[in-house]
């Protein structure tokens, strides 16, 4: 598995664990909703807020990204029972430096 870590992806790292890290949650969730033709704004929550960051947009690829890199890990993937109007919702966990993972 090829690893990329490039500038964007250091910053969004650095952002989620910063935010995280101020919940004291190691878990988050990232969705999409539409809100009109090609509008498809992103939302990253912790804890159920949604946050905000620097990058205008996130997306699945990133954190596919960050996946691949071995910094965070996919733990569920909601079926639309679960979602209302928002797509493709899942819940990522933060790992740690030494490849151990976090427990919530």
């Amino acid at each position: 598995m090829k690893k990329v870590m490039n500038d964007r992806l250091k910053t969004l790292y650095s952002e989620i664990l910063e935010k995280c890290g101020n919940s004291n949650c190691f878990e988050f969730e990232y969705y999409w909703e539409i809100w009109g033709v090609m509008w498809y704004p992103w939302t990253l929550e912790i804890n159920g807020k949604p946050e905000s960051f620097s990058l205008n947009d996130i997306s699945d690829k990133d954190l596919d990204d960050l996946i691949k890199n071995g910094l965070i890990e996919l733990i569920k993937e909601y079926p639309k029972e679960e979602m209302d109007d928002e797509f493709d919702r899942k819940r990522y966990r933060i790992k740690k430096a030494d490849n151990k993972v976090y427990k919530t």
